[in-house]
């Protein structure tokens, strides 16, 4: 059952009101850069995880974290815990990893065994910000579309009600990469194209902090 044109604008309203803080922070200067839209967040963080060099992929990893956490009272400790923990060896890794990754594997992110970086919230955080085009965020607010009875593709994820996370396995993966498709296909769908897997998937994270899940999962389910 395809969208209907209330849906089509129900979700391109979200897309324009997507207002997620644009913070970065500047670790060779230590102070908090803002910016009007996601589009220098994304580029800086990109360009810092493909840099090749561990100082700048530590730069990005850490940014990664502190705008995920942007509204979160814990945040400089999650970063700072970061900074401290994580090893050159597997900042190596990670920079031959991203340097080098022609096709995005979050198994491959998680096995690196990043601090702060075990779960798919965090790890789809780094797949989407190497590659917005095509890639997603999959966190505990977007699977607030399985409270509601609507089915989605998302009742696929294995994810219990004592887990604090969303867990990396090859199911959680499938479903991640079939989340990412359906972002990609509903802008080719709906809007020709002109969005990212990025942009529509933000579109329905703006639903959910709204409190309009099941219109969210609703979207979801037809498209």
């Amino acid at each position: 059952m395809p969208l209907t044109e209330n849906q089509v604008e129900i979700l391109r309203n979200a897309l324009a009101a997507y207002n997620f803080p644009c913070v970065l922070y500047d670790f060779e200067n230590s102070y908090e850069r803002s910016h009007s839209t996601m589009t220098p967040v994304e580029e800086t963080i990109r360009n810092d995880l493909i840099s090749g060099n561990n100082d700048r992929v530590m730069n990005g990893l850490s940014n990664v974290l502190y705008w995920g956490f942007a509204q979160i009272g814990y945040r400089d400790t999650r970063v700072n815990k970061f900074r401290s923990e994580v090893r050159v060896e597997q900042l190596h890794d990670a920079a031959i990893l991203f340097q080098n990754m022609e096709r995005i594997d979050l198994m491959k992110i998680k096995n690196i065994k990043l601090p702060q970086f075990s779960g798919m919230s965090f790890i789809s955080k780094v797949a989407m910000f190497l590659d917005p085009e095509n890639f997603v965020i999959l966190d505990k607010q977007i699977v607030k579309m399985n409270q509601v009875q609507t089915p989605t593709l998302l009742n696929e994820i294995a994810f219990g009600e004592n887990e604090t996370r969303i867990r990396i396995s090859n199911n959680n993966i499938s479903v991640y990469l079939n989340w990412c498709q359906k972002c990609l296909r509903i802008s080719q769908a709906y809007f020709d194209g002109l969005y990212r897997a990025v942009d529509i998937e933000r579109g329905f994270f703006t639903l959910i902090q709204n409190g309009n899940v099941d219109q969210a999962a609703k979207i979801l389910s037809n498209a």
